[in-house]
């Protein structure tokens, strides 16, 4: 009488052709429609994650050279669908994960695709050619492109995941084990730079430019912020209005009311930039939310009074008040309609100057802020 089998929970059974790429239970119910079949030439993968932008996440086959593609096809499909044993993790006392992310994984199977066309490139047509001495090759190859430590060091975790993966496939391949996986990486990785440690050893930028840079940044956030996000959500929300309002006799009324004087006058008419030409427009939108009126009945009014061409710079200004000031006066008298996406970018750019400088002080520095600061409070 013979005992069974021992059954191993990490070695998944062998797929068919109509097994699905993604197991039903891993599939995330957002994208549990978009899955595929083992034989199929293009894998989708949106079924493992919930993100609406990597919807089109996928493997092809037909990129991978035709001698590899059954051995990478199982244990792609196993690194998908399986993990890695415990004792693999805790031997290694690394940050490893059993699963990876899907961006990992797609990057992976693309390694393990640039391996298989190197292989080919040799005569060698199985991944069980493998042999320490195939993979040292291999790394120099690597080398010689001249990536830099941190990229070599992630594309050999790949390769190992390859060897790790084969042997809980349910056919494995015989992939030999790397010997940076064995010996440790760091022969087999650029040499280290001189700068080690993390330390910035970049040289500081001069006192005299840093200072007011860094001055009108934190005065930028702390004093003129409240105005810009303001003014953006304005702008947002008269847009929007001007876009979706529907036509009504009262938005029809407001509208020749603000309008008539202007074109009775030939005083200049509200105006934005164009978008990715010289030159002004009417401001369609911005007159739109300002009156109520359609975006329909301001069309008809600009086709009526040939508007278009009559088109100038004018001020859009907004109903923000401005609560900002620089030196006891308000820093201006309104903000426009079309300069807000200007003003964020700014604002999002002091910002970055703010946390990137104050997180990224190399020692000696650590008493500037301070004097930054009092000059800052000093001219106000």
């Amino acid at each position: 009488m013979t005992t069974a089998a021992h059954h191993d929970p990490y070695i998944l059974p062998m797929p068919t052709p109509d097994t699905p790429v993604v197991l039903p239970h891993l599939v995330l119910p957002m994208h549990a429609h978009i899955n595929g079949r083992y034989a199929d030439w293009i894998w989708p993968l949106a079924a493992l994650t919930e993100n609406p932008s990597r919807n089109k996440a996928s493997i092809r086959w037909r990129q991978c050279p035709v001698a590899f593609r059954d051995e990478l096809r199982l244990v792609a499909w196993t690194m998908i669908n399986g993990e890695l044993r415990p004792t693999y993790l805790a031997e290694r006392a690394t940050r490893l994960r059993a699963r990876i992310s899907l961006s990992d994984l797609t990057e992976a199977v693309r390694q393990w695709m640039y391996l298989a066309a190197w292989l080919e490139e040799r005569g060698l047509t199985s991944l069980a050619q493998c042999t320490t001495a195939v993979w040292t090759a291999y790394d120099q190859h690597l080398l010689a492109a001249g990536s830099s430590r941190e990229r070599v060091l992630d594309i050999l975790g790949t390769l190992t995941r390859l060897w790790a993966f084969d042997q809980l496939s349910a056919r494995p391949a015989g992939v030999s084990r790397p010997p940076w996986d064995e010996l440790g990486a760091d022969d087999y990785l650029p040499a280290a730079s001189s700068a080690g440690g993390g330390e910035n050893t970049s040289e500081p930028i001069a006192e005299a430019t840093m200072g007011p840079l860094l001055v009108w940044a934190l005065r930028m956030v702390d004093d003129l912020a409240d105005d810009i996000l303001a003014g953006h959500t304005d702008t947002k929300r008269l847009a929007e209005t001007g876009r979706t309002i529907p036509s009504t006799s009262a938005g029809q009324a407001a509208l020749d009311a603000y309008l008539d004087p202007l074109v009775a006058a030939r005083a200049p008419l509200p105006a934005v930039r164009l978008k990715g030409r010289e030159g002004y427009g009417f401001a369609r939108y911005y007159v739109g939310g300002l009156t109520g009126a359609s975006r329909h009945q301001v069309a008809l009014y600009v086709a009526r009074h040939g508007l278009v061409a009559a088109a100038a710079q004018r001020p859009c200004p907004l109903p923000t008040p401005i609560t900002g000031r620089i030196a006891g006066r308000p820093w201006r008298e309104a903000l426009d309609f079309g300069e807000t996406p200007g003003l964020i970018r700014l604002l999002v750019t002091a910002c970055f100057i703010v946390i990137a400088y104050l997180t990224g002080m190399q020692p000696g520095e650590n008493g500037a802020e301070l004097h930054l600061m009092q000059h800052s409070a000093g001219s106000k």
